[in-house]
């Protein structure tokens, strides 16, 4: 069985997941092997599944820029015995945040906002508090890079998270309130000079989104974003329509959590199939029709902007998106995402226009993406051999 090195992919890629793989040295290139992917997923997923501990996995494979591949294994609710189906959805935590920064990327497209402008000329309903720094070298391309300098805001179900049918705070509520600890959302460092991964830089521009276009940023997103992508299966309402089909979360020890939810939906609330998010993910790239990145939603100079690493970042993160060097030849594009009882990722190679979306229903889910990865990477050639063993 193919493993992923612990080092590179759980720590440049997967902070918030527990992998068991060991530290993998360097082999040959790969070479493409006959036989289709489909074939070997279905051997190697359900063998990793028993021997993980994790309850279920939908995954969708992206090649030529358009998704070939979309399944489901394993099971979505233990105690109806429910099977995980391409239409199962799941919660994908904060790879919901690629998915605001096209929705900022939108705005900018039309000049209602200016990548370069301090975030609060576009807020109406909260500001940036007093303090020791200048809150106006907060801009917009500072949140969507994470290197805005502002303290950490949390999303855990003991401080920030709700059961369906509680009363939450509004946007600016939360915004606004001190959570014990951390304190209240403030500039503490000095803007546009490190790199520091924070769920609130994405609230913010949530709450942006909402003061520009005066429409709940739910509605904004589904109009400009899931809609014109065919993303009929997308969504952050906790509806009955979603509740017929959402996958259980469960805990490390395969315990169900309750279905959280939060105020923070630009940041981490997204729930979706596999193949709806593949969709999303394939439209930064051109595909094999001729059809630009972007799909007409951005203008492919822009989903090519996005996937480029922003300055003091160290070369991680662009707008939106992580980077993930695998060799000095290999570079490939991702984001990952963990809730409660979820976890996901997805990986793209832009100039072969090819990717891979996993989603799971555990805390453990990061245990078998590894080797899924691996396979996917032996498959459609794409060499990462400084990773990737036998």
């Amino acid at each position: 069985m193919r493993t992923l090195s612990l080092k590179k992919l759980f720590v440049s890629l997967m902070t918030c997941v527990i992998a068991l793989f060991p530290v993998a040295g360097c082999n040959a290139a790969l070479q493409s092997k006959t036989g289709s992917l489909e074939a070997e997923l279905d051997v190697l997923v359900p063998r990793l599944l028993e021997e993980r501990g994790v309850p279920g996995v939908s995954i969708a494979v992206i090649e030529g820029g358009n998704v070939i591949l979309s399944k489901g294994y394993g099971v979505a609710d233990k105690n109806k015995g429910t099977s995980v189906k391409p239409e199962t959805r799941f919660q994908i935590g904060s790879v919901s945040k690629t998915l605001t920064a096209w929705g900022v990327m939108r705005l900018v497209e039309r000049e209602l906002v200016d990548l370069d402008a301090p975030v609060d000329r576009y807020l109406k309903r909260w500001h940036l508090p007093k303090s020791d720094f200048d809150s106006n070298k907060v801009t917009v391309r500072a949140l969507l890079s994470h290197t805005s300098g502002l303290s950490i805001y949390p999303a855990s179900a003991s401080i920030n998270l709700y059961l369906p049918g509680e009363k939450m705070p509004s946007l600016e509520e939360s915004l606004s309130r001190s959570w014990g600890s951390y304190g209240a959302l403030r500039v503490i460092a000095e803007p546009s000079t490190r790199f520091e991964y924070n769920n609130g830089n994405y609230i913010v521009l949530q709450l942006m989104i909402e003061d520009v276009t005066g429409e709940p940023f739910a509605d904004y997103m589904q109009r400009t974003l899931f809609k014109p992508l065919g993303m009929s299966n997308t969504g952050y309402a906790w509806t009955p329509e979603l509740q017929a089909v959402v996958a259980t979360p469960y805990n490390p020890n395969g315990e169900a959590w309750r279905h959280y939810q939060g105020v923070g939906q630009g940041s981490g609330g997204v729930y979706t199939t596999a193949s709806d998010l593949a969709r999303f993910v394939a439209a930064a790239m051109p595909d094999v029709k001729g059809t630009t990145a972007g799909r007409g939603v951005l203008k492919p100079e822009t989903a090519r902007q996005m996937l480029v690493p922003a300055d003091n970042t160290n070369g991680s993160y662009g707008l939106g998106y992580k980077m993930f060097p695998v060799s000095t030849e290999v570079q490939l594009i991702s984001h990952d995402g963990a809730n409660e009882g979820w976890r996901a990722m997805f990986l793209i190679h832009p100039q072969k226009a090819h990717g891979i979306v996993i989603l799971t229903n555990s805390d453990i889910g990061g245990k078998i993406m590894g080797p899924i990865v691996c396979a996917w990477s032996e498959r459609t050639t794409i060499n990462m051999s400084p990773l990737c063993v036998r």
